[in-house]
């Protein structure tokens, strides 16, 4: 068995960490845009315009830098959790394990199977579509697109680290370092990045409009990742990097989803202006065809 050092470890992932911060720094702010601008509009009319779309771009600024803050606080957080929680936790939940327990876990699993909850989102989807419930289609959309594209970083990031499971016996820093192999796959929790995956696409969504789902969203997530503690399948940092990959995912996918959705929404609107000139006077006719 080869055993890759832990710093090496710790490297990969903090790359992976390190790429996310920059991507989400880098990502560009949609374009300020007037759809109509008619014609005779007072200055005042056109400052009041200005200031509204500063505004929207100072909080789509403050939003990038709290998913920032969010993802370097969750950078340590793991750190501090692998050095002084995963085995202590292990050790304490495989000794107070009860069938209760077991029970309550065996109802949460399938929340995070992959081959679940992509139907179900798809399913969610084409029922907003067919019920032009705009609002349900767009979850649905952003839990099929999350789920996606969330599986294939964590299935990355598992032959990256080759990490042992808890249920092997050995101790938390034990990683073999890349391999196709498919034994030692613990780094990071699937069932956990699949539920937050869901639980980010549902709670964005539907955030404003009823602030209870963020709560029950995440809450429900966070229950699937601890029943994989239970089972003594993960530790706790498997746990920690599968829920940063889900949010991040979603996040991301919520992203690229607003983007060609404003884009769309653009290319069905024309603004046409023509000049209209005259003998003693000209002027300017605007016309928006929707």
């Amino acid at each position: 068995m080869k055993l890759v050092s832990l710093y090496n470890s710790r490297y990969s992932f903090f790359l992976f960490i390190l790429l996310t911060i920059v991507s989400t720094v880098h990502a560009q702010v949609p374009a300020v845009t007037i759809d109509t601008i008619r014609y005779g509009h007072s200055l005042d009319t056109l400052d009041q315009v200005i200031r509204i779309e500063a505004q929207k771009e100072s909080s789509q600024r403050s939003t990038v830098i709290k998913n920032v803050a969010f993802i370097v606080a969750g950078a340590g957080l793991w750190t501090a959790t692998f050095a002084w929680v995963d085995e202590p936790v292990q050790r304490y939940m495989y000794s107070h394990r009860t069938s209760a327990g077991d029970k309550i876990a065996d109802v949460l699993e399938p929340l995070g199977r992959q081959h679940y909850m992509l139907p179900l989102a798809v399913t969610t989807a084409a029922t907003g579509m067919l019920l032009k419930d705009k609002k349900l289609e767009k979850a649905g959309v952003l839990a099929s697109g999350s789920i996606i594209v969330s599986a294939g970083v964590t299935e990355a990031l598992k032959h990256e680290f080759h990490r042992h499971r808890p249920n092997s016996g050995d101790d938390n820093h034990f990683f073999d370092g890349p391999s196709q192999s498919p034994a030692h796959t613990s780094l990071p929790s699937s069932h956990t990045t699949t539920a937050f995956a869901v639980a980010t696409s549902v709670a964005s969504v539907y955030r404003y409009e009823h602030p209870i789902v963020p709560p029950i969203a995440y809450g429900i997530a966070t229950l699937v990742g601890l029943s994989r503690i239970n089972d003594n399948a993960h530790w706790t940092t498997d746990v920690l990097a599968g829920a940063l990959v889900g949010y991040v995912s979603a996040k991301g996918t919520l992203y690229v989803y607003d983007m060609l959705d404003q884009k769309l929404k653009l290319r069905k609107q024309k603004l046409l202006i023509t000049p209209q000139p005259g003998i003693h006077s000209g002027g300017v006719s605007a016309l928006l065809i929707f």
